[in-house]
């Protein structure tokens, strides 16, 4: 497999960012993900890198481990070549030539490493069982051993296990073609947010409920909070993708509730901090604030310069649909 990589060209591009784009085209062979590994030490692409795949499949074992590293480094896929057009030079912005493509067999495993996964018109995805020609009871032994590495995989990457019912039911001398709005409901196609997921940790001096969610503006996580000793309290995790200034310094912070209906201004009470690749904000809850999070909607945390400023940093509220009994129990626990 090659792979090409094309980072802002202009002063004008590299103002609004963007302008990363990793191009992996032909056949996935064996040792390909070390060369992608080699790949990505010289060229250093950046996070929310988008990866295009166009590839007819390949070795299964090297599709994995390139799909892992492709989530590791925090990119996406999408499929087809989007490559710079030499024929078309602009002094501000040089135009890329996107030309549609095919995910076929192993180069779908390829695809699933994406954290935001996108199908452009004209894609074409398809499934088939993955197998060894000629079967002998070593390559039999193997098959189930690599059948059984793909479910993890495919486990791993946050894909339901019918995903690879699909590909189990058709031969592996023939391609299922698998249309968009079949990809979309078995959760391989994302588009620019990821649909949110629920958890509940419970450690010695405190307990609580997380919502997160990944968006072309970044991942973020939301807690409702309980401790024994400080009561209720509400933490967001902001990735905070070169927005540390504002992040830290813009003066309003509000957690949003029920998508914008009710806010509630933390400013006074809420602490920042910078945590790895993320912007921490916390602050302590009343009990009526805690009881409005446990029974909404949605909520998340918003960062503006003013209260007139309709443009913000932070996490646009997450659905809380799938987690009531969750936010309503850990509620009910702290409030007795």
């Amino acid at each position: 497999m090659n792979f090409e990589y094309s980072d802002p060209q202009t002063q004008m591009e590299s103002f609004f960012g963007g302008f990363f784009h990793i191009s992996a085209f032909g056949r996935i062979e064996e040792g390909d993900d070390e060369k992608f590994q080699r790949f990505l030490d010289r060229a250093t692409p950046p996070p929310r890198t988008l990866v295009y795949i166009n590839s007819g499949g390949g070795h299964v074992e090297a599709a994995m481990a390139i799909g892992r590293l492709i989530r590791q480094a925090w990119f996406s896929t999408s499929i087809g070549t989007y490559i710079l057009d030499p024929q078309q030079l602009d002094d501000l912005i040089i135009p890329r030539k996107f030309t549609s493509g095919k995910c076929i067999s192993a180069a779908t495993l390829m695809f699933l490493g994406g954290r935001l996964r996108y199908f452009p018109d004209g894609s074409e995805f398809g499934v088939h069982q993955f197998s060894f020609k000629n079967p002998t009871p070593e390559s039999i032994a193997r098959s189930q051993r690599l059948s059984a590495a793909i479910a993890t995989y495919i486990a791993e990457m946050g894909v339901p296990a019918p995903f690879l019912e699909l590909s189990a039911g058709t031969r592996g001398d023939q391609v299922q073609l698998v249309s968009e709005e079949q990809l979309k409901g078995l959760k391989v196609i994302t588009g620019g947010v990821t649909e949110p997921t629920w958890g509940v940790e419970i450690h010695e001096e405190a307990m609580w409920v997380r919502g997160e969610r990944d968006s072309l503006w970044g991942h973020g996580k939301v807690m409702l909070i309980y401790s024994k000793t400080d009561g209720f309290s509400f933490a967001a995790l902001v990735e905070t993708m070169g927005r540390d200034n504002e992040l830290m310094n813009f003066p309003l912070v509000e957690i949003v509730v029920d998508e914008e209906d009710t806010r509630i201004d933390i400013t006074d009470r809420c602490i920042r901090a910078p945590s790895g690749i993320y912007t921490m904000f916390m602050a302590n809850l009343s009990l009526s604030e805690a009881r409005l999070l446990a029974n909404s909607k949605s909520f998340g945390i918003q960062i503006r310069g003013s209260a007139q400023a309709e443009i913000f940093f932070g996490i646009a509220a997450i659905s809380t649909a799938g987690a009531e009994g969750k936010l309503q129990g850990l509620y009910k626990m702290g409030a007795t």
